[in-house]
C-alpha cells in the first residue's frame, strides 16, 4: 500500500484527462502517422511477395525490392486509370452543366407552376459555382496530398518488408516471457493481414462488377465510378452507399431515371452479395468487432484524420482490440468490443486450438515456444 490513495473518481478525472492528451497529440501527429500506417498496411498487403522470395534463400532486401516493384506497378496502372478517368471527367463536364441546366429550369418551370416560385438562374449558378468547382478543387487537393505522401508510404513499405523477417528475435529481446508475447504480436500480424488481403480483393471484385454494369448500361465515368467504389468499398458501412450516390447521379445524367434506377438496385445487390455474404464466409469471425464498434471507430478516426482515418479505423481498431485483451483491467473494453456470441459458440465447450495458418512472426513464435 502506498501513501497516498487514489479514489475511483479521480482515477477516471487522470484517465479521461490522458486520453484527451493522447487525442491531440494524434491529431497533431497526422502528418507523420498517416503515410506511416499506410506504409505498414501495404507492407502487410505485399507481405506474401516478399516471403515468398525469401523462402527461395534470398536476401530480406531482394525480398522487399520484389514486393515494392509489383506495388510501383500496381500503383503506376492505378494512376494510369485516375488519368484517364481525370480525361473523361474533363470531356463530360460541359455536357454535365447543359444537361443540369436544363433539368434546373424544368425544375423551377414545374415549381412556378404548383406555386412556388424559383428562379431559375439562381438555381444554376448555384450549382456551377456552389457543386461543381469545391468538388473539383477538394479532389485535386486530395490527389496532390495523396501523390506528395507516396514517396514517404512507399520507404516504409521498403524497411518494414527487410525488418519483418528479423521482428521475431528483436521482440524476444525486450518481451519478459516471448512465448506469450510474441503469441500476441503473431496474432495481430496474422489477422490484419488478412483482413487487409480480403478486403483488398473483394473491393476489386465490387469495382469490377460495377464497372461492367455500368459500361453494359452505357453510363459515362465508368472506370472513374468503379475507382472510386474499390477506394470507398475500404470504409466500413457507409464507403459503399456513399460511392453509389455519385454513379446514379451520372447515370440519370446521361441515361435518364430509369437506368439510374437500374445502376441503385445494382450497387444494393452488389454490396450486400459481397459485403455480406462473401466477406464474411472469407474472413468468419476474424475481424472480431461488432457493428456498433466498427461505425464508432470509423466516426472517432474520420474526425480525427479525415478520409485517411476513416479508412485505417478498421485495422485500428483490430490492433486496438487484441492489445486490450491482453492488459489487466481493460480487458473488458475488448469484450464490449466483439460481435454478440452466437448460441453455437456459447453452448460448444472450447475446442483445441487449431494451427494457425503461417504469417511473418510465425517462425519466430515457434522458437519462442521451443526456447520457453
Amino acid at each position: 500500500m502506498g501513501i497516498f490513495t487514489i479514489s475511483r473518481r479521480a482515477q477516471m478525472i487522470m484517465v479521461a484527462a490522458a486520453a484527451v492528451v493522447v487525442i491531440v497529440g494524434l491529431r497533431y501527429a497526422e502528418p507523420f502517422l498517416v503515410p506511416v500506417l499506410f506504409g505498414i498496411a501495404l507492407a502487410a498487403i505485399s507481405s506474401p511477395i516478399a516471403s515468398w522470395v525469401t523462402r527461395r534463400g534470398l536476401p530480406p532486401a531482394i525480398g522487399a525490392l520484389a514486393a515494392l516493384v509489383v506495388d510501383l506497378a500496381i500503383l503506376a496502372f492505378v494512376g494510369a486509370v485516375v488519368t484517364i478517368a481525370g480525361v473523361e471527367l474533363e470531356e463530360k463536364v460541359p455536357a454535365y452543366l447543359a444537361r443540369a441546366s436544363e433539368m434546373t429550369v424544368a425544375i423551377a418551370a414545374t415549381l412556378t407552376e404548383r406555386g412556388l416560385p424559383v428562379n431559375p438562374e439562381f438555381l444554376s449558378k448555384t450549382l456551377h459555382t456552389a457543386s461543381l468547382v469545391p468538388l473539383l478543387g477538394g479532389a485535386a487537393v486530395t490527389v496532390a496530398s495523396a501523390a506528395s505522401n507516396l514517396g514517404v508510404v512507399l520507404l516504409v513499405v521498403f524497411f518494414a518488408l527487410c525488418e519483418f523477417s528479423g521482428a521475431g528475435a528483436k521482440l524476444r529481446a525486450v518481451i519478459s516471457d516471448p512465448g506469450r508475447g510474441l503469441e500476441h504480436v503473431d496474432r495481430i500480424v496474422r489477422e490484419v493481414k488478412k483482413y487487409l488481403l480480403v478486403k483488398t480483393l473483394t473491393s476489386l471484385l465490387v469495382a469490377v462488377l460495377a464497372y461492367v454494369m455500368l459500361v453494359l448500361l452505357d453510363v459515362d465515368l465508368a472506370l472513374l465510378l468503379a475507382s472510386s467504389l474499390f477506394v470507398l468499398h475500404f470504409i466500413p458501412n457507409i464507403g459503399a452507399a456513399v460511392a453509389t450516390i455519385p454513379a446514379v447521379l451520372a447515370a440519370l445524367a446521361s441515361q435518364g431515371p430509369g437506368t439510374a434506377a437500374i445502376v441503385a438496385i445494382g450497387y444494393l445487390l452488389i454490396n450486400l452479395l459481397v459485403g455480406n455474404v462473401l466477406e464474411p464466409r472469407v474472413l468468419g469471425r476474424t475481424l472480431g468487432l461488432s457493428p456498433l464498434a466498427v461505425l464508432l471507430g470509423m466516426l472517432f478516426w474520420g474526425w480525427l484524420w479525415g478520409p485517411s482515418g476513416a479508412l485505417l479505423s478498421v485495422p485500428i481498431m483490430m490492433v486496438a482490440k487484441i492489445t486490450l485483451e491482453n492488459v489487466e483491467g481493460l480487458s473488458w473494453i475488448a469484450r464490449v468490443m466483439e460481435p454478440a456470441p452466437e448460441e453455437h459458440e456459447v453452448e460448444a465447450p472450447p475446442a483445441n486450438e487449431e494451427e494457425a495458418p503461417p504469417s511473418l512472426l510465425r517462425p519466430s513464435v515457434a522458437g519462442a515456444r521451443r526456447s520457453g
